[in-house]
């Protein structure tokens, strides 16, 4: 299992933590649960295969790889709104703004 532990180690190395998504996100909840499953005592419960294909799943998204394959040729959103625009209305900060005025 060191050997699971050390490749997800160097994967998520490469992975960002977005600090604007407190407590929500992808990154921190990785890193969490590499820690929960690769660090506890059950862990010959859990499968070789499994963790294989999970790790090359999480190895795609963090090399981009169909954002490459698929390249976007528009800028845009579903909502007219830039990327940009779309991680400040995801923010935490944003949300708790909005919570605020409810």
């Amino acid at each position: 299992m060191s050997q699971h532990y050390k490749k997800f180690l160097s994967l998520l190395e490469r992975w960002p933590v977005d600090k604007s998504k407190v407590g929500r996100d992808l990154g921190q909840y990785l890193r969490d649960q590499l820690t929960t499953v690769l660090g506890s005592s059950n862990i010959i419960a859990v499968k070789d295969d499994r963790l294989n294909r999970q790790f090359r799943s999480l190895e795609n998204i963090v090399n981009d790889v169909n954002a490459h394959r698929y390249p976007r040729t528009l800028n845009s959103t579903a909502t007219g709104l830039s990327g940009e625009q779309c991680r400040e209305v995801l923010s935490t900060e944003f949300l708790q703004i909005l919570q605020k005025k409810d």
